[in-house]
């Protein structure tokens, strides 16, 4: 049975990945930031305690935080990194200290650790699309969004935008260059793989205390299924344009573990989708019909997103599951939430 230690545990993409590495075989070191984190996730799934052993990090700012945990699990196999700042508070606005530092510390923190202190075999991460681009009609417009393109703004301009998203989007990519930087330097003996999807959509697997509490992309999802009694009546305009299930991300991270051809390679994953779109599939389901306002009629202007390279090493995985599934089991998701 492979150990693979994961990130970011307790938050919607953590709590997916989590549940397929259980399907897949594995036992799991997972990391929370508090002990009410993993007793939230015992609560949902009690199950999993024979298979998951939780340790808490509170704060991946720390140097040396991970250390302690490979060198108690020594036998570790993998590792899944997802935890990273999130684009939550518009308040964050401060660059280097809500995103450069946490961002980059925390991957190559993890790296490091890994190096020192085990024998694992190879890492994945989850990054983001805008480490490529801001997402705007001008940007996405104007070039195919692939494997080699990169962010064209740096720590200067966040630090002078003074701006939530612009930091959110230059921090992704910054984390994302350190890990690189380290795989070269320190030729680790493990194998590195950084996906960068967009918006990820799917159903929620962690334990949601309200609706209020859904994180930001299910909040789209349920902005569009109340969009009829929104002020202006109409499905909400399209956040970003591109998408990828949350389950068929968590799959692509497990496959690249002991893919060889995803050897220390970064994928875009994902595909063009806008709301007015998602807002005909969720009108398909009888309970929703009535709650979904008019379309808005706002073409966005659509990222060409060259996966190619994903679906050559995943061949099974990359092109992902129907889109309407992914949208109708979201929306099911969140209606059970409703009447909990």
């Amino acid at each position: 049975m492979p150990l693979t230690l994961l990130t970011g545990s307790s938050g919607f993409v953590g709590a997916t990945v989590l549940a397929h590495l259980i399907q897949h075989g594995h036992a799991v070191i997972a990391i929370v930031r508090s002990t009410s984190s993993a007793d939230r996730i015992l609560s949902t799934h009690p199950e999993w305690k024979k298979v998951v052993t939780f340790e808490v990090v509170s704060y991946f700012t720390k140097p040396g935080v991970f250390d302690f945990i490979f060198k108690k699990h020594s036998e570790i196999d993998f590792v899944i990194h997802v935890a990273a700042p999130l684009l939550d508070d518009p308040q964050n606005t401060d660059f280097v200290t809500h995103f450069e530092k946490p961002s980059i510390i925390g991957n190559i923190g993890l790296l490091k650790s890994a190096k020192s202190y085990s024998k694992v075999k190879a890492i994945a991460i989850t990054g983001s699309i805008n480490a490529i681009t801001l997402g705007n009609a001008e940007d996405v417009g104007s070039r195919v969004l692939d494997n080699d393109q990169w962010l064209p703004l740096d720590r200067t301009d966040a630090i002078k935008a003074q701006n939530n998203y612009i930091s959110y989007c230059v921090g992704k990519k910054v984390a994302e260059e350190a890990v690189w930087k380290f795989v070269k330097d320190e030729k680790p003996l493990f194998s590195v793989t950084n996906f960068m999807p967009p918006l990820i959509f799917g159903p929620p697997l962690q334990k949601v205390e309200t609706i209020t509490k859904l994180n930001f992309s299910t909040m789209q999802i349920y902005s569009i299924m109340n969009s009829a009694q929104s002020g202006s009546g109409t499905v909400p305009a399209t956040a970003f344009p591109g998408f990828i299930d949350v389950r068929d991300l968590a799959e692509l991270h497990i496959a690249a573990l002991i893919t060889p051809a995803a050897a220390n390679k970064r994928f875009v994953v994902g595909h063009a989708i806008s709301f007015d779109e998602i807002a005909d599939y969720l009108r398909k389901m009888p309970e929703l019909e009535r709650r979904i306002g008019r379309n808005s009629g706002i073409v966005p202007t659509f990222p060409k997103f060259d996966i190619e390279a994903a679906i050559q090493a995943f061949p099974d995985l990359a092109r992902g599951r129907p889109m309407e599934d992914t949208f109708t089991d979201t929306a099911k998701a969140i209606l059970a939430l409703e009447k909990a």
